[in-house]
Parts: structure tokens; C-alpha cells; sequence
């Protein structure tokens, strides 16, 4: 009798836990994927320098503060939706300052360029302001900037520009927009066309 009057209770215990299981698996979220902003091109093993070799210098890229997060952000109108399901490695102005010293590295592979402090000073200085950086819900990348180039040699002018670049593209993942941010930062890394500094 006992056993009889027990045996519901086992049953409805077993159909408890297996639903509670099915719960937890139905409500746990995809795996979270870290990104980094990587040159494509730069070199795979660094050329040796001279003693002689320019030394240009990338200081911390300056965002604002509403993207210098961890976050990877699409603008939709007015709002900024965050992916749940990626983000950055770092803030994303020390990923973007890496980002641009190994494009330009792979551009002056005769030159020391980077955007670590260095024991003397450097030949240049790149100060670089982006005011605007988005990637939209429509797949239009954006990137506004301006950056003055300071030579250790007050004899020489201090060269300033302003930009704006563009690119579109699918929106779809994360690495979507990666690739779309990307896209604009090497046009400016192009634009700032520093095989001109001797």
C-alpha cells in the first residue's frame, strides 16, 4: 500500500526535475565572443631598425565616451543597442589605437611606430580625435577624425587634418560590424598618409 501511494509522488518528482532541466537549458544564453581589432596586413615578423629609424609615436586615440566601453554598439535613430552576444577585448579606444599603429607600422616598415612611451622622444607625434564612429542598423558605417602630427623638430610645421570616411555593409553578426569598423579605420589610417614624414 505504501508502495502504491509513494509511486505518484516518485513520478511527479522525475517530470518536476526533468522540466526544471529544460527550463535552465531553453533559458541560458549563447556563448559570449570577445573581439579585437586586427590589422589584416601587417607584417609577421618586425624588420630590424636602425639606430638611425624614425620613431613615430600614436598617442591614445580619443572617442567618446559613449563608445569607449567594452560594448559593441549599433545606432538605431537616436539609440544605441548593445550586441548580447559579443564584446570587446578592451575599451574600445585602446583597441582602436592598436588597431591604427599596426596599419600604419605596415606602412613605414622602416620606422618604429607605436603607441608605446618610448625612452627619448619620439621624431613624431600623432594626436588623433574621432568625434564620430557608429554603424548603423542599415549597415552605413561612419567615422569622423582629426589628428595633428607634432615633430619633435620646432623647426618643421605641425601638420592638421579632418576627415570624414564612410563604408555599408550586412549587419547581421557582430563580426559584421567588426569588419564595417574596420573598413573605416583603415581609409583613415590611408588618409593619414604618413610615408611623408622623414
Amino acid at each position: 500500500m505504501s508502495t502504491s501511494a509513494s509511486w505518484p509522488r516518485e513520478v511527479a518528482a522525475a517530470i518536476l526535475l526533468v522540466g526544471l532541466s529544460l527550463l535552465a537549458a531553453s533559458c541560458a544564453s549563447p556563448p559570449l565572443s570577445i573581439y579585437t581589432l586586427e590589422p589584416s596586413n601587417s607584417p609577421s615578423q618586425a624588420a630590424p631598425l636602425t639606430s638611425r629609424a624614425l620613431v613615430i609615436e600614436i598617442r591614445r586615440v580619443v572617442i567618446p565616451d559613449s563608445l569607449d566601453t567594452q560594448d559593441i554598439l549599433i545606432r538605431d535613430g537616436s539609440t544605441l543597442q548593445r550586441s548580447s552576444h559579443g564584446r570587446w577585448a578592451s575599451r574600445l579606444s585602446l583597441g582602436i589605437t592598436r588597431y591604427l599603429t599596426g596599419l600604419l607600422a605596415a606602412r613605414r616598415p622602416d620606422a618604429l611606430v607605436t603607441d608605446q612611451p618610448q625612452p627619448e622622444a619620439p621624431n613624431d607625434r600623432i594626436f588623433l580625435t574621432i568625434s564620430t564612429f557608429d554603424v548603423t542598423s542599415a549597415g552605413m558605417a561612419t567615422l569622423e577624425a582629426d589628428w595633428t602630427i607634432v615633430p619633435r623638430n620646432p623647426a618643421q610645421p605641425t601638420r592638421r587634418q579632418r576627415a570624414r570616411f564612410t563604408a555599408t555593409g550586412p549587419v547581421a553578426t557582430d563580426q559584421d560590424v567588426v569588419a564595417l569598423m574596420q573598413t573605416v579605420l583603415t581609409q583613415l589610417a590611408d588618409a593619414m598618409d604618413i610615408a611623408k614624414l622623414r
